[in-house]
């Protein structure tokens, strides 16, 4: 497991409403009670950039939704929870998510290109903001958002790739800018032992 390391208070805050809108107050309570965060019941951290809580609280947060619904019933949950941190995160505090917001989707520019722009401001988003380093890359058919550093290293080893926060927001966020829907999918995770988590997000829709 790596050293842990910090993050936006405003990152875990979101994170936490999302998971609250997807499993009411109650399920909130009874997943950070589970994540032996108690301390945050009720008392969600502030709404600031500040680096004042870890990526190691945001894993045992997910890993606790994850316990809650059961390794079958999780995925499609933690997916909705991960659409809903998108949307938080554009209402709310776009800065986190790097988001440029109703501009980029007027732009009249090819899809691809939309696509491309937004997926470097959320890279960007993650180096300057998150404290989460991300590079962007691409080849003729699909874009990747490599994650060298991820909050599934702080989660017990799973089977196949885990990060599916981070799948639900990738989806939301091409839903979103295109109307359309895109197969993003995990292609490698750190959890199992990868350099990195990398995630395919195609250029052609469903």
């Amino acid at each position: 497991m790596p050293e842990d390391r910090k993050m936006p208070n405003d990152a875990l805050r979101l994170f936490f409403l999302a998971i609250e809108e997807v499993m009411g107050k109650d399920g909130m309570r009874a997943a950070l009670h589970g994540a032996k965060l108690d301390k945050y019941i009720d008392n969600y951290p502030p709404k600031n950039l500040e680096l004042g809580v870890s990526m190691s609280e945001y894993g045992l947060a997910e890993q606790a939704v994850e316990d809650f619904y059961g390794a079958r019933g999780a995925r499609a949950m933690l997916l909705r929870v991960g659409r809903a941190l998108f949307n938080y995160g554009m209402k709310e505090q776009s800065t986190v998510l790097g988001l440029a917001g109703q501009a980029l989707k007027l732009m009249p520019v090819p899809m691809t290109a939309k696509m491309k722009l937004l997926l470097e401001q959320m890279a960007a988003a993650g180096n300057k903001t998150v404290n989460q380093p991300v590079t962007l890359e691409e080849d003729a058919d699909a874009f990747y958002l490599v994650y060298s550093v991820c909050m599934c290293q702080y989660r017990p080893k799973h089977q196949n790739p885990c990060c599916y926060i981070t799948v639900g927001i990738l989806m939301e966020g091409m839903k979103w800018l295109t109307d359309k829907n895109f197969a993003v999918q995990e292609v490698t995770c750190a959890n199992l032992g990868a350099e990195s988590c990398r995630f395919k997000i195609p250029k052609t829709p469903e």
